[in-house]
Formats: structure tokens, sequence, C-alpha cells
């Protein structure tokens, strides 16, 4: 049997792909085979093939740090039967060796997820990498409280949409920012409280705080989660009140920022940077997180978003949709 594996044979501002075909291998002792049916495309994707992720690429590696799909085949002593349908647990895999474009992957137990009865087949890899994130930056990083105002800013991504079910669940008051006027009824329709222009430049300040100003009746924002950074954090930190928080979770914008030092000192203010791994390197955090969003997607609560489905065969589509930040919510490259 053979396979189709995306593969990087040049990173950088143009890399260079290859879909190739290679013999398909049997999983051995504690792993399994999955036919992957869903792969969900994220900015580290774009990041690693420029070679601007943290993890630098290596010729011929393999591509897809997240996806889904259904157990072919199993090696001894896996606690997996074939037929069962799994995810990727986020950052768990060797990409390099273990990438998820293709339509096979071999992963062991400790690097997969169950996937909830609810979701199909061709969403199953879209879930885990967004929830994980917007429930760890906002819980465990950014102690989420009920009736917090929360600002989610890029809410149109597929974190941001996360983020706004997420905090909706733990009965926050959420205010979406975005950059498209477009996008403002369908993040309503997720259910955003109110939905803002995203600040970028300092003339658009003064219209940011105004509206936060309005909505929060004075108060300010108790809790931003912000994907953007960049000189707009400091329309953020003036937008927030005493004792708020910001957690930075993503480095849209990467100009430098606009802090200082005495604004955070008078208004109790806490900055603090939020990456995944936080949260699954703690066991507890992990099973609480992992139990939280598949209870939510189960009852309807927690919901993912597609924008679009590709085929792999357009894989070169695919990265330029979510190189052009038109999508709203996650783009996902299905296999049948």
């Amino acid at each position: 049997m053979h396979a189709r594996v995306l593969r990087l044979k040049k990173s950088g501002e143009r890399p260079e792909l290859s879909l190739e075909t290679e013999a398909l291998t049997p999983p051995n002792e504690g792993q399994v085979r999955v036919k992957l049916t869903s792969i969900g495309l994220n900015r580290a994707d774009l990041l690693f093939q420029q070679n601007r992720y943290f993890q630098k690429p290596e010729l011929n590696s393999r591509l897809g740090f997240e996806g889904g799909g259904i157990i072919d085949a199993v090696g001894p002593n896996t606690p997996f039967s074939v037929g069962d349908r799994v995810s990727t647990c986020p950052m768990a895999i060797d990409v390099f060796s273990q990438g998820c474009l293709a339509d096979y992957a071999t992963f062991t137990a400790s690097q997969l997820l169950p996937c909830p009865s609810s979701i199909a087949s061709d969403s199953i890899g879209a879930i885990w990498m967004a929830y994980l994130t917007a429930w760890g930056g906002l819980l465990d990083a950014g102690k989420l409280k009920i009736g917090n105002n929360v600002v989610i800013t890029a809410a149109s991504s597929s974190v941001g949409i996360a983020a706004i079910q997420i905090a909706k669940q733990h009965h926050a008051s959420v205010i979406a920012t975005t950059t498209s006027p477009g996008k403002f009824e369908a993040l309503k329709e997720l259910g955003a409280d109110a939905v803002i222009l995203q600040p970028r430049e300092p003339s658009e300040f003064d219209n940011y705080l105004e509206a936060i100003k309005t909505f929060t009746r004075g108060q300010g924002s108790d809790l931003v989660f912000d994907a953007v950074a960049g000189p707009a954090s400091h329309a953020l930190i003036k937008a927030s009140k005493r004792g708020g928080r910001i957690i930075f979770h993503g480095l849209l914008d990467r100009r430098p920022m606009d802090v200082h030092a005495g604004v955070l000192m008078k208004r109790l203010l806490t900055l603090k940077g939020y990456t995944l791994d936080q949260t699954l390197s703690d066991a507890d955090k992990k099973i609480a997180a992992v139990k939280g969003i598949y209870d939510g997607i189960e009852t309807g609560s927690l919901k993912p978003t597609i924008a679009k489905f590709f085929t792999l065969e357009q894989y070169q589509s695919a990265f330029d949709y979510l190189r052009s930040n038109q999508q709203f919510g996650k783009v996902v490259i299905h296999l049948k």
C-alpha cells in the first residue's frame, strides 16, 4: 500500500512543497496508524514553512501540526482499537516524521485524544488546538470569572471563536474585535455581546476606548485575550480596569508594544504571555481542559466553526487562503 505525504523541500519566504507518494508501513509496538480524514491548518503551519516558528524546519520534513481520523491498524500493547476515531494532541507529535498533511500517520497513545461523537469525520482534526489554547489562555492564565467583561481580539480566527464560546459558557460578557466590519454580524451570532473594530494605529485608539467604556459602563475590561500585540497593546491597557489582566497568546503584529510601566503600577495590571504547553505540561490542568471541552462539544455549548474545506491536492490554495486572513473559523483539509 502507498500513501500521499506533503513534504517541505525548501523553507523561507517562498517555501517549496511537494506532495509525494510513499510506501505505507505498519505500526510498531505501542503505536497506531491513523487514516487521516481531517487536517486543521494553523498559523504555525505557515511560520514553520517560512523558518519563523520556534521549531526549525528540516529538509524533507513532513508538514501538518494537527489532524484526526480513524485508526486502521494497531501494534501490540495499545489501548485503541481499529475503527476508533481520534485526534492529535496539540504539541505532542513530531511534525518532522508524523506531520498530519498526509493520508496516514502513525502515533502513540499519548499523542492522541478522543474524538467527541457529535463531530463529523471531516472536522475532527480541527478541535483541540483552538479549544485548548482558548481554554488555557482564558481559564488557566487569565483566571476568567463569572460576570467578567472579556475582550477577545482577532475574534474571527479559530482560537478567537473558541474563546467566545468558552467565555460565554462560563457566563462572561464578551467584546469581540475584528478588522473586518463584514464579520460583525457573524460574531454576534456566535454569542459576542458586542463587536468593535480592532485598533491598529494610534488614530483608532480613541474609538476603541470609547466603545469599551460604553459597553462596560465606564468600568473597563476585566480580561483581554489578545492574539495581536504590537502598538495596539497601548489601547488594550488604557481600556482595562484597575486590576485587569491581559493575556497575549499571539503576535499578529510584530511591531514593538507600547507599554508604560507607570500605568501598570498605578492600575495594578497584569500582562502575561501564554503558550499552550503551560496547560498541557500540567497533568491536572490538561485533564480538566480536555474534559471541559469534550463535554462542551457533546452538549453543544462549544461548536467548531469551519471556514472552508480543501482537498489534500489543494494544499497550496488552502495555505493561500489561510494567509489571506479572509477566513471565519478553521481552514481544514478534508480527506475521504
